[in-house]
């Protein structure tokens, strides 16, 4: 099965989200615009796992979860990857914390004693709202884009980590909820 780890966004930050697409799909580029229940923060892919590492997987997502507290994000600022000239992906951005980057660098660490690489790119939270499909209709839709990168989108509330599996399907990915680990040391 295909799997990541991620955060959940929220439901109100869904809704602000589409809401915001929703205006830019005016333009018709030849994009593929992410459904608000599609939209998540990745916090690590893990690609294709065996079922029998799950267990693990869940009870390590488990002890490094209950080491955190909850905490609050901003969501902010717009960009594509991996460039203006050529974007692919189409972005919201996330404002970096400490405790994002110390949840991050923690389940990297733990997902390497299981057997997975550790990510070499930086990490750089964002949440994917569009891939695109061809350069078609591309330019007026960019040329807005730029316009919102000091855009505040809101805040997400961050109380638990999620094991996510991701099924491929001609209609797009299906995104199914395998485990959830609670943010705070259990009582």
């Amino acid at each position: 099965m295909r799997c990541f780890i991620a955060i959940d966004i929220g439901e109100a930050m869904k809704k602000e989200l589409e809401s915001f697409m929703k205006g830019l799909k005016k333009y018709g580029p030849d994009i593929k615009w992410l459904s608000g229940d599609h939209i998540h923060l990745t916090l690590k892919f893990l690609g294709n796992t065996d079922e029998t590492l799950a267990d693990r997987i869940k009870t390590s997502l488990k002890s490094v979860a209950s080491c955190h507290r909850k905490f609050s994000l901003t969501a902010a600022g717009v960009g594509v990857f991996p460039d203006y000239s050529k974007p692919r992906v189409l972005w919201v951005g996330i404002n970096r914390s400490e405790e994002l980057d110390l949840l991050y660098n923690n389940i990297e660490s733990a997902m390497e004693l299981l057997g997975y690489e550790r990510e070499t790119r930086k990490f750089r939270p964002h949440l994917t709202i569009a891939r695109v499909k061809s350069q078609k209709g591309l330019t007026p839709l960019l040329k807005e884009l730029r316009g919102y990168k000091d855009r505040e989108f809101g805040k997400i509330d961050v109380s638990e980590v999620l094991l996510m599996k991701s099924t491929l399907k001609p209609t797009g990915a299906e995104y199914e909820r395998l485990f959830s680990a609670p943010l705070g040391k259990e009582d």
